[in-house]
Parts: C-alpha cells; structure tokens; sequence
C-alpha cells in the first residue's frame, strides 16, 4: 500500500509481494526502500480530480504540498481508486476527529500521521491512536453498503500466485532488461488479472499466457452440460451433503469473475459466495460454468428464486415482492461475464433456474 504524503516516517507496513514464491506478506519497510515507478502509470478521472480535491481541502493541506502535486502523487499509484477510497475514510475520520477537538496544525498533523500508520495496518495503543481506529472502522463499515462495487484491489483481489506464474513465463521468453520495461509489464499484467481488456501487443500476449496456463492445469475440462448430471453427492451419517470441492469451486469462480459479485460488482471477499444455478449434486456440478459469484444475501435470493438471470438479455429479472425494496435496483442489471469463454454461465443452467423463477413468481408463491 502505497499512501501518498511527504511525511518523513522512518517506516510504514507494507505489502511485499514476492515474486519467487507467490506470496505476499505484511511487513514494516523503510520508507526510502518504497520507490515509485520511474513514470505514472495510471491516469485519473475528472471525477477522482474532484473527489481528491475536495480531500485535500479537508485534510491533504496539512501535508504541505500543492494541490498539483497531491494530484499527481495518485498517478504513481496501480491503483489510485483504491488510495482516494482510503484517503477518502481518512478525511471523514479527521473531520469527526477534529470537530470534537480544538487542535492546532502540528497536532493535525499528527492525526492525520496516526491515521496513515492505522490504515497501514501498524497498530498504536495510545488513546487518540485507539479513538482514531474505532472511527476509521465504523466508517468502512457505514461504507460497505454505499459503495459495494468498488473495487478495492491490489491485494485484496488480485491473484498473486497467477501474477508470478504469467510473470515468470513472460521473463523466461524476453527477459527485462529496464525498470521502465518491468513497470510497463507490471501495470499491463495487474490490469489484465482486474479482467480489463488488453489492446497492446503486451496485454494480448500476456493474456495467451494466462489461457495456456488455465488449459494445462484444467486438462482441457469439458463444457458443462446440464443434461448430463446424476446425483452424485457424497453423505454422511446423519445424511447431511458433504462438498469437497466446494473451496476449489468458489476459487475458480473467484478467478473468473475477478474476485467481484456477477451482479452488484462487490469485491469484499468475506461476503463473497459460490452460487451453484443448478443445485449442487456432485462433482460435475462444481463446473465455474455452473456457478455465480455472489454477495451472500444475493446468493440466499438466487437460491430461493426471488431474483435470477434472463437467459436471452443476460440482466437480472426480480420477484414482486421485491420491488419496493432495497433490492429493486437490482432489476434489469447486466450481469458480469468472465472473460474465459469456458467460465461464463451456461445458458442451459440459466434456462432451468429462470423458468422455476418465472413460475414461482406466476403463482404468487414468493412472499415477503
């Protein structure tokens, strides 16, 4: 996490991405051994201008530095959304922090020092620090229902250990032989693993790597064929179901969909569910093409059919009862598509689950 100040701090925490291994860690790095790459690498919006300014009128001019260039810090970032939402809490927790208090602009800047080191995940057990951290969580968790389509990657969605694989195959066929080669392979390669379309020659190219990957250790799986499903779930003693692929099936949905919610774009993991379209029966029914990734209470409505999918528009389509709720918003909503062809919803699947929808809906069976 790269927070974007002039504070002069020994040391901040740090997720430290190895690239040999695949694994990331939290650590406490000097701060000059956190360097920005050698060109911007991202281009903000006139939205997140605005959002930013309005965040440095309330609390980015205690850090001493210029409007342009608390602006362009952003553009350094790989993901710059990620740091306004962050910026965003801490100007919100600042604000309440200092109406409660009479503070002078030293001692603003040492909120505004402690909030950095919080959200950096240093932990401070001095009182203001203790006051100050349970602001910033009730203020993320006001948010999560506000804003639960932003996508708040690098780390929280990105898939390390696919990162060093498409990197290492890359490196073994070109090598890198500049920082500004490296920085353009890393930004094109984080973009391609959030599913945004490449259009240069590098994305395309790293993406045939991905799809040679996902073939190989797939073993070319066969497509997912609804007519073709026996009951083969495994029970226990007491006849409950047992599901042992049930964490393979909600990783591949997870790398599929980009670690977001198919339909209301939610990246916060916790919350995040395999939805199976046609009901679980046994492995092959564990197919990404027979599966939804979900927020979990969109998941219990998908389940008990208050919501499901048109199969010819792709948009979602919702119960009565539902319409004068704080799901009616959902109605009409596109539905994500992976990218791969192969971990798309099968349009069968879709078939099957919308028509016992529409029939419960017909008959009046779906209550509040």
């Amino acid at each position: 996490m790269m927070m974007s100040s002039n504070f002069n701090e020994p040391s901040l925490r740090a997720q430290v991405f190895n690239l040999n291994t695949a694994t990331v860690s939290i650590e406490q790095i000097p701060c000059h051994q956190m360097v920005k790459p050698s060109t911007p690498v991202s281009e903000l919006t006139s939205v997140q201008v605005s959002r930013l300014t309005r965040i440095y009128h309330k609390v980015g001019y205690v850090i001493d530095e210029k409007l342009s260039d608390w602006l362009k810090d952003f553009t350094y970032d790989f993901h710059p959304e990620r740091e306004i939402q962050i910026w965003e809490d801490i100007a919100a927790v600042f604000a309440r922090y200092t109406k409660s208090y009479q503070l002078t602009l030293t001692q603003k800047r040492e909120v505004v020092r402690r909030l950095i080191k919080l959200v950096g995940g240093e932990k401070q057990e001095d009182s203001v620090s203790v006051e100050l951290l349970k602001l910033l969580q009730q203020e993320q968790a006001d948010k999560f229902f506000i804003r639960p389509n932003k996508q708040l990657s690098l780390g929280e969605n990105l898939d390390f250990r696919r990162f060093a694989q498409i990197y290492q195959e890359y490196v073994s066929r070109h090598g890198v032989s500049s920082d500004d080669n490296k920085d353009d392979l890393f930004v094109a390669l984080t973009r391609l693993l959030e599913y945004k379309i490449p259009s240069t020659k590098l994305g395309i190219e790293l993406l045939e790597i991905w799809e040679g990957l996902v073939q190989s250790e797939s073993g070319r799986e066969q497509d997912f064929n609804p007519d073709d499903i026996k009951d083969e779930r495994q029970k226990s003693a007491k006849a409950t179901v047992v599901r042992p692929g049930q964490k393979r099936f909600k990783r591949l949905l997870i790398e599929a969909y980009g670690g977001c919610c198919s339909i209301t774009g939610c990246s916060f993991e916790p919350v995040l569910e395999a939805a199976h379209i046609i009901p679980y029966l046994g492995p092959k029914t564990d197919h990404p093409a027979n599966g939804l990734l979900l927020r979990m209470d969109i998941h219990k409505l998908f389940d008990a059919h208050y919501l499901s999918i048109n199969p010819l528009t792709n948009q979602v389509e919702i119960a009565p009862c539902l319409k004068e709720t704080y799901y009616s918003k959902l109605a009409e909503q596109a539905l994500r598509l992976p990218r791969s062809k192969t971990a798309r919803p099968n349009r069968k699947a879709l078939e099957k689950h919308y028509q016992r929808f529409s029939e419960l809906a017909d008959s009046g069976k779906l209550i509040q």
